[in-house]
């Protein structure tokens, strides 16, 4: 369709910007009823317990907790991160959180995604989720959202290029739909992608995609901010406590993604099919929300009670609420990390935004002890949202406008960004998504923009090599489980002499089919005195990630984008 038709950038973008926005509408619908059925038949009927909801989607203040049977939380727990791992084996790209596959795709895969990856995830996030997994439902709309835009894009025949735009769209479109923050959604967009830039190009279809999708969204659900109106006037009196908010924001920040990422790397390593381990992962966080219900699902009905001062309803071992609530950032760190670390299905948006919420809030105890007067939690609370996660995202500036959207109060705005801005640069070097590159010209979806004449002089040789690969005496599952573990959507394959023989994809295998059937021989692949030139154009031949380093017919290695990259900045650095 538009690949026949001449329309310039404005006009075209605008009718794909109201194609996008009913596509994150229309998905964020999915994920959010998809999760509330599941959630009704795992905490609801068999736990025996109704989470409180925020105001923003219905709820009340007036909560209180009660469980029939909390003992059945972690069979729940485990039996729903069980059923995504199944799921996910199907499309393992639906593990873990959304947001840094979409990301990925973004940079090193032209924006495309498996076909039936968008189901997958939604499915497998409303278990993990609605079985008591500690995630988050604006992960997953983010992959969904910009996989259902990439199939959508792909029957108009649009180029490479306005395909990953529109993924980039539907990204920040989606999550903003999903969070009722659309202006944030915009910004998201742009700035998620990079850790130091931002993808200017496509913010105003964003824009339009943002609005169209909060109305489809609001339809259903309502149009007010996520957690009611914020009463808060600011007073320069307080800049010095949202300051130092900042500063401990920001190490709070630190501190997620490093127990993210050290989870991850534990259950990594576990020698058990990727389904057990999301269950071990689940049962742990059952057992947690045995005791502390704050933690478990998204939690954001708790938060919308502690932004109201409710800490009476406060669950956790007959502890008194203060202490509930001193523990609840830790704990929630903890049981996120199990959850997602252990290949759970779900975000790391919801928890990040409600860890702040809850450092805030803490800190606003701190502050009214301190200094004797009683100022309110909520400010401190929205404000932390913004800053730790800001920070733990590297998207400070669009979570700034996010804490004004869900606070609905245009004073939130100056102790956010002073706040913000400093968590920030104190936790600058982390990041949640590992497939963030620094700026447009670290990334391959810009590489013909910039000019590259060290890749025809940096020898294969002169980068990284990794010595993956996979046996052909190996069966099926050994090359699934090793796919997984490496993050390859397909492996090498030799033979007991060394030699290369060809490549083996996961979506070809299943647990029972036979390896050497399903070997793709006859795969480009490149020697060690080959230029990075000349591999990236054997991965663009391959559409992979990835190219074989053979010499005389024996295997080296493989040659990743990654390490190609790393391998050009560490030359540039030396010129």
């Amino acid at each position: 369709m538009f690949s026949n038709v001449k329309l310039d950038y404005y006009e075209k973008w605008a009718v794909l910007g109201i194609l996008l926005g009913f596509v994150a509408g229309a998905t964020s619908l999915l994920i959010f009823y998809l999760l509330r059925f599941v959630k009704y038949i795992f905490l609801y009927n068999l736990v025996g317990t109704k989470l409180p909801v925020p105001l923003g989607f219905g709820g009340s203040i007036n909560y209180t907790y009660s469980s029939l049977r909390p003992y059945l939380l972690p069979l729940t727990a485990a039996l729903g991160a069980f059923i995504s791992g199944i799921l996910t084996t199907f499309s393992p790209d639906a593990a873990g959180n959304g947001t840094d596959k979409v990301i990925q795709s973004f940079h090193y895969k032209q924006g495309k995604f498996d076909k039936f990856g968008w189901l997958i995830k939604a499915i497998a996030s409303a278990f993990t989720i609605g079985g008591g997994g500690s995630a988050g439902r604006e992960g997953p709309e983010a992959f969904v959202s910009a996989s259902v835009a990439s199939h959508v894009f792909d029957l108009f025949k649009l180029s490479p290029e306005d395909r990953r735009k529109a993924v980039a769209v539907a990204l920040g479109s989606g999550i903003g739909t999903i969070f009722k923050s659309p202006i944030a959604g915009t910004l998201l967009s742009a700035e998620l992608l990079y850790k130091r830039d931002f993808e200017y190009e496509v913010i105003y279809p964003s824009l339009i995609a943002s609005a169209v999708g909060y109305m489809i969204f609001g339809i259903a659900v309502g149009y007010g901010p996520m957690f009611g109106t914020i009463m808060y006037s600011f007073s320069v009196s307080q800049i010095p406590s949202f300051l130092a908010l900042g500063i401990v924001s920001g190490l709070f920040a630190i501190l997620y993604v490093k127990s993210m990422f050290y989870f991850e790397n534990i259950f990594g390593k576990v020698k058990l099919p990727f389904a057990v381990r999301a269950a071990i992962g689940g049962a742990s966080v059952g057992v947690i929300g045995m005791a502390f219900p704050e933690i478990i699902a998204v939690g954001y009905g708790w938060m919308n009670l502690i932004l109201d001062e409710k800490l009476n309803v406060l669950v956790g071992l007959g502890l008194s609420p203060i202490i509930i609530l001193i523990m609840l950032p830790f704990l929630k760190i903890l049981a996120t990390s199990l959850t997602i670390g252990s290949g759970g299905s779900g975000g790391e948006f919801a928890p990040g935004i409600m860890i702040g919420g809850l450092v805030g809030s803490v800190f606003a105890v701190l502050i009214n002890v301190l200094t004797k007067t009683p100022y309110p939690f909520a400010p401190y609370a929205i404000v932390g949202m913004a800053s730790l996660f800001g920070a733990a995202a590297n998207a400070p500036l669009a979570v700034i406008v996010m804490a004004v959207e869900m606070g609905g109060n245009l004073q939130l705005l100056p102790p956010t960004m002073l706040s913000a801005g400093l968590a920030f640069i104190i936790a600058y070097r982390h990041s949640l998504y590992h497939a963030q590159v620094q700026t447009r010209k670290d990334s391959p979806a810009h590489a013909q923009e910039y000019s590259v004449p060290l890749l025809k002089r940096i020898k294969v040789e002169d980068v990284m090599i990794k010595n993956i690969f996979v046996m052909d005496s190996s069966n099926s599952k050994e090359a699934i489980d090793k796919m997984k573990r490496e993050g390859l959507a397909s492996l090498p394959v030799i033979d007991e002499k060394g030699n290369f023989i060809g490549v083996v994809r996961l979506e070809d295998l299943d647990q029972s089919s036979s390896l050497k059937e399903k070997i793709i021989r006859g795969t480009p692949y490149v020697r060690p005195e080959s230029t990075l030139e000349e591999a990236w154009e054997a991965m663009a031949t391959s559409k992979s990630t990835w190219i074989p380093v053979v010499r005389g017919g024996k295997f080296i290695g493989i040659l990743t984008m990654e390490d190609m990259l790393s391998g050009y900045k560490k030359f540039a650095k030396m010129k």
